[in-house]
């Protein structure tokens, strides 16, 4: 008979170096090279340029939902793709010294969104889209900006891939208001409902409670309109880490604590 004690050895020794699966994960640092980091979440989004189809095909195999980034309210120069674009750049991207809003009500935007982008990462494979800077239409307030997002979410639907709003709160609460949310987008991620962000130093800390609540209140009008919640945090530490989970587990949310802003590891 093997003693209990070898018997306690042997699945410490199985188990402890397995890493505990988490639902997911956002990693918009990384390469294909990194891949393996992904290897402990069920759900990620990744930089879609800086993968391969056969990559995807992997995480896939590894039972993962991948998620593609796509910026739809801003752009960025180090895209392949700024020069063909900056024409519609509107203004300066405060804190993200490389990106500037840009007019979603131009069609020239639209059709490449939807018809050269939201086609190629439907076609690699992906479950579905991250889409980021919303908020273009908070900081432009005007008919022709909400309708240029409506014009890209309907492009963007034509695919057979789920869609993510990252942020835009403005946005998403005047479709949720107007009763067309769910046609368009299948659920939200929102930053920083629970930590703060100092740009300048690169720290992280908790948000006021006024700007708690007032996310809390805005995402529980999202989870009425019947859609899916998810929460991308940074930095919080064990205490708040806590608050967070125990908010997320009594909501049905699912979040993310992200180590630092580059979304790396």
């Amino acid at each position: 008979m093997i003693p209990l004690i070898t018997l306690l050895l042997c699945v410490f020794a199985l188990t402890s170096g397995k890493k505990k699966t988490q639902t997911y994960g956002v990693f918009l640092g990384i390469n294909g090279d990194e891949i393996s980091i992904l290897d402990s979440y069920e759900t990620v989004v990744i930089e879609p340029t800086e993968f391969t189809n056969e990559q995807i095909a992997q995480l896939h195999h590894r039972g993962k939902t991948v998620y593609a980034y796509l910026n739809i309210g801003s752009i960025e120069e180090y895209r392949p793709y700024y020069d063909d674009y900056k024409i519609f750049a509107l203004d300066s991207y405060e804190n993200w010294p490389d990106e500037q809003w840009i007019d979603v009500s131009q069609a020239d935007w639209q059709q490449f969104l939807v018809d050269e982008l939201g086609s190629r990462y439907a076609q690699m494979g992906f479950d579905g889209l991250f889409l980021d800077n919303a908020d273009v239409y908070y900081n432009y307030p005007m008919e022709s900006i909400y309708e240029g997002l409506l014009t890209i979410l309907q492009g963007l639907r034509n695919y057979p891939i789920t869609l993510i709003i990252n942020g835009g709160d403005t946005f998403v609460s005047r479709t949720v208001e107007e009763g067309i949310a769910g046609e368009l987008f299948d659920g939200v991620n929102q930053e920083t409902v629970f930590t703060s962000i100092d740009f300048e130093n690169r720290t992280y800390s908790e948000h006021s409670a006024e700007e708690t609540e007032y996310f809390k209140d805005y995402l529980q009008k999202v989870k009425n309109a019947g859609l899916s919640v998810y929460l991308l945090e940074y930095g919080a530490d064990t205490t708040l880490a806590g608050k967070i989970e125990k908010y997320c587990s009594e909501n049905h949310f699912i979040w993310y604590n992200a180590p630092n802003l580059g979304l790396t590891y």
